[in-house]
């Protein structure tokens, strides 16, 4: 069927159009289209978790005292910094000091809420 230097480039050409318009097949079903998935727009829930709590709305002095219940104890939380992550989404870092010690947590946000987040480097002493 296709013979000759200009039948190949057509198609190389028909192969590369379907290479990029098949992966946009499966798009009509992305949330906020055709009536699914609108939950985005539900308004925020209570944050269970008072570290979270305190990550979304810290104080304006950036220090605070709850109880965590799966410890048994209270601790004591200190705001350390607020940036954008390269997802572009905003991040807070929170110290958590407790009697065995003190440890970083970090929540980004995430839709109207926030979640716990990895952070990307582990604290090192340094050499």
């Amino acid at each position: 069927m296709f013979s000759g230097p200009v039948d190949g480039r057509l198609a190389r050409g028909i192969c590369m159009a379907l290479l990029i318009l098949v992966p946009l097949v499966g798009c009509s079903g992305v949330a906020g289209v055709g009536g699914q998935g609108d939950t985005a727009a539900a308004p925020p829930g209570r944050i269970l978790d008072p570290v979270a709590a305190f990550a979304a709305d810290p104080p304006p002095n950036g220090q605070g005292q709850v109880f965590l219940p799966e410890r048994n104890e209270p601790v004591t939380l200190r705001f350390v910094r607020q940036y954008s992550a390269a997802s572009g989404r905003e991040c807070r870092e929170v110290r958590v000091a407790q009697r065995s010690g003190e440890t970083a947590r970090l929540f980004c946000r995430a839709g109207p809420g926030w979640i716990e987040a990895r952070p990307l480097l582990a604290e090192t002493v340094g050499r």
